[in-house]
């Protein structure tokens, strides 16, 4: 196949200009157009400047070539598995190949790494190791006993291995010095997947000068081609919590977009025996729980549930598997972080947390999401086959869920299940282009909803990167009426050291409808521009960087109107320590309702950790927002919020650490309506979430949840419903591995209520005086690997 090639000899300059021209003419910004065109040329000239001075710097200040990793590394066999303990006072005689030439990625760029770190690397027949020497100062090194997964904040290091050597995608390995884990998978141009989960194994120990850390990845954990030579790309990195400092081996810079085409070339010299295995993770669930139901006719619910469920994974070649479920899990021993949901325009959305979802789920992932896994609210069974052959990936999923049948009570759907149906493909073209194709599909009763969507990747240079998608939808409803609609996207990146800049133009029709995706806003055509240029401070004893940043967004309707408009402009500064200060200023405009709103306002932003033992986060805010839900027969208006969103983690010890967050929001009326004078409080929400968590060793834990909800409204203003609520969660875990777990816990709510009355009829009150649910519950499941 004929290799793709395109050449932009003036770069950020000339792609700018040409995307912001082709945006302005599609839609017609009118006023908004040449304001938007003329700060979107500041940009490009700033990257230009950019891009002339990275270059000037480069040749002004080159640091020594990383040797290593212009050659392919040759990884020699073990002769028997290599041990921690050996590592600990010197290194044994049969290492491995050894790495110590470290390079910053941040907060330098090429500088050598600020603590000597060496690593060393082997295979035998079924593992593939690495063990780190890390050198640092005892006292200053952070680390916690925390659980897996949980060591934010924390010294590491890592190991990335592109086991397809496709230079886009890899498995990401995470350790800190008490050996918790973290395994994710990265693809360039995603965000990184953390809720990737495979089985492997991690030791470490903290030493008299740092700390010795060791990493054993069965081959059966990966997926890789079956090949007389094995060649992968590699990636060895450590994390210094306190100055912010990442160092890679080989040297991995900023002033290229993509992570993974950087890595060093190895190989593995000999075949090897590849991830055919079969897993079987079977769960129990016992609970018993009273619950508040009936509506107008309340009354306590008690249920004892007894349940369980099998997910099971047949890998039949190196890099296919097979996936099935039965009764899922549905992770109800999980709670979902707090979110303002009060007086919200348009969807929150809430991660997944069930493993069978989970897993692999970044192959379903694109631009705009026509897959989100949440929409299927109580599957009973499900098939997934995902794989990679030859340059292609593929993915397909078939699911039912029963919550549509449960829910309906009248017609054809009365018991029944939805069917759906999920098919990915994505093909790697040549060096820079890759294509992907996706169909949904989900039938209920007589209603129908079928996507298709095609998706392109295609990075220009080191630093340019172009996106694009288009999808179409058809829809049937229950009535028999039929629908269509269109999504069409197009993205452009630039990421360097210094300066940052994206340009999105989303045209989204009213009628398209994507059942099982999240795109919580149709019917616009939306141009996005944002730009951030850094200035850095590599020798700086504690500033890192400071820069300026500029956001432009513009909306209209298909039928052309304006929607809104916004102006964000803002400053940037970071410094060691995970400490950093942002401050921002916006005005815009809003329609809603058939009104238009003029909206202004400002947010200061901090964090840090300059303490090993504290870390605070603030976001205060100040702005001109919309009262979307006003008092029955009232139109909707314009007021003053305030906002704050408050974290607090303090860390008394390796093995205690309370959290504390606070969200609190209000609006209030400019005008006087309805009898209520101008300044009246229209609403005022505040969320309090308390966590307390001992962590035993690695693998016991037990934490404590208090959840405090409090919302107050005038009813001549709001139509929002004054509650208070108390959330109480308390959980014992045990998590030996992914798959091996043993949960048990309580929790009740409270809430603002009384019964009273013949017949009984809920009342407001002012106190949490009524139980309205309680729950305790066990819950184990354990990963079966014949």
């Amino acid at each position: 196949m004929m290799e793709l090639q395109l050449r932009i000899q003036s770069k950020p300059a000339a792609l700018s200009l040409a995307i912001n021209a082709a945006f302005s003419t599609t839609i017609r910004w009118q006023r908004l157009s040449s304001s938007l065109l003329a700060a979107s040329m500041l940009l490009s000239c700033a990257a230009v400047s950019a891009t002339d001075l990275q270059a000037g710097t480069a040749q002004s200040n080159a640091q020594p070539a990383n040797q290593a990793s212009a050659t392919s590394l040759r990884i020699p066999r073990a002769t028997t598995p290599p041990q921690l303990r050996d590592y600990v006072s010197g290194i044994p005689a049969s290492a491995g190949v050894e790495i110590s030439d470290f390079r910053q990625r941040t907060p330098g760029d090429a500088i050598p790494a600020s603590h000597p770190t060496r690593a060393y690397l082997s295979y035998d027949a079924t593992h593939f190791y690495a063990i780190f020497v890390v050198k640092d100062d005892p006292a200053q090194i952070r680390a916690r006993i925390a659980r897996r997964e949980a060591f934010e904040g924390d010294d590491y290091v890592t190991l990335d291995l592109d086991t397809f050597h496709d230079k886009r995608r890899a498995f990401t390995f995470f350790v800190n010095p008490h050996g918790v884990q973290l395994d994710a998978r990265r693809t360039d141009g995603l965000a990184l997947d953390i809720q990737f989960d495979t089985q492997w194994e991690s030791e470490g120990q903290l030493t008299a000068d740092g700390y010795v850390v060791k990493l054993a990845i069965p081959f059966k954990s990966l997926r890789f081609e079956a090949r007389d030579v094995q060649t992968w790309g590699v990636a060895l990195g450590r994390v210094i919590a306190r100055k912010n400092e990442e160092s890679y081996w080989p040297h991995l810079s900023k002033r290229v977009a993509g992570v993974v085409p950087q890595f060093a070339k190895m190989e593995l010299p000999e075949k090897l025996a590849g991830g055919r295995n079969l897993q079987l993770n079977p769960y129990v669930y016992l609970g018993r729980s009273r619950l508040l139901a009936g509506g107008l006719n309340p009354y306590f619910q008690e249920k004892n549930k007894f349940t369980g469920g099998l997910d099971a994974k047949w890998v039949p070649f190196e890099a296919t598997s097979v996936d099935l479920t039965l009764k899922p899990d549905f992770s109800e021993v999980d709670s979902d972080e707090p979110q303002v949901l009060v007086d919200q325009r348009y969807e929150v959305l809430f991660p997944e947390k069930r493993p069978f979802f989970l897993e692999n789920s970044g192959l379903f992932v694109t631009p705009n999401t026509l897959f989100f896994s949440r929409r299927i609210s109580q599957p009973e069974a499900g098939l997934r086959v995902t794989g990679r052959a030859q340059g292609w990936a593929y993915g397909a999923l078939a699911i039912d869920d029963q919550a549509p049948g449960k829910r309906a009570s009248t017609g054809l759907g009365v018991g029944q299940s939805a069917k759906i149906g999920v098919l990915r493909i994505q093909n790697d073209l040549s060096k820079g282009l890759s294509l992907g194709a996706m169909l949904t599909s989900r039938s209920f009763a007589n209603e129908r909803n079928r996507v298709a969507g095609f998706d392109a990747r295609y990075q220009l240079d080191d630093n340019w990167v172009l996106q694009a998608q288009l999808a179409t939808s058809r829809t049937t409803l229950a009535n028999g009426q039929q629908a269509s609609g269109h999504l069409r996207y197009l993205e452009a990146n630039h990421r360097g050291k210094s300066l940052e800049y994206s340009a999105k133009y989303s045209d989204i029709s009213a009628d398209f409808d994507t059942v099982l995706g999240f795109i919580p806003r149709t019917n616009l055509k939306q141009l996005r521009q944002e730009g951030k240029y850094l200035w850095h401070y590599e020798q700086h004893p504690w500033l890192q960087n400071r820069g300026v940043s500029l956001q432009l967004d513009a909306t209209r309707d298909q039928q052309n109107v304006l929607q809104d408009w916004q102006v964000k402009a803002g400053l940037l500064a970071a410094a060691s320590h995970s400490s950093w200060a942002e401050v921002y200023a916006s005005k815009g405009r809003e329609r809603f309702a058939g009104q238009n709103f003029d909206k202004h306002g400002w947010n200061l932003r901090l964090g840090t950790s300059w303490w090993q033992w504290l870390e605070l986060k603030a976001d205060l805010g100040r702005h001109q927002l919309v009262n979307y839900i006003p008092a029955a027969g009232s139109a909707a208006f314009a007021g003053t919020s305030r906002s704050a969103d408050l974290s607090v983690v303090f860390k008394p010890h390796p093995q205690w650490q309370f959290e504390e967050k606070m969200l609190w929001n209000d609006l209030r009326s400019q005008a006087t309506i309805a009898g209520a004078p101008s300044g009246s409080t229209v609403y005022r929400n505040r969320l309090l979430r308390s966590k307390l968590t001992y962590q035993y060793d690695r693998f016991w834990s037990l934490r404590l949840i208090l959840d405090y909800h409090t919302l107050s409204s005038d009813a001549r203003l709001s139509g929002l419903k004054p509650n208070k609520q108390l959330d109480t969660d308390l959980r014992l875990s045990y998590l030996l591995s992914p798959g091996t777990t043993l949960y048990a816990g309580f929790a009740t709510r409270h809430e603002n209520l009384a019964l009273r009355g013949n017949p009984l009829q809920l009342h407001p009150t002012r106190d949490l005086d009524l139980q309205t649910g309680r729950q305790v519950f066990i819950k184990m499941s354990y990963l079966f690997q014949p």
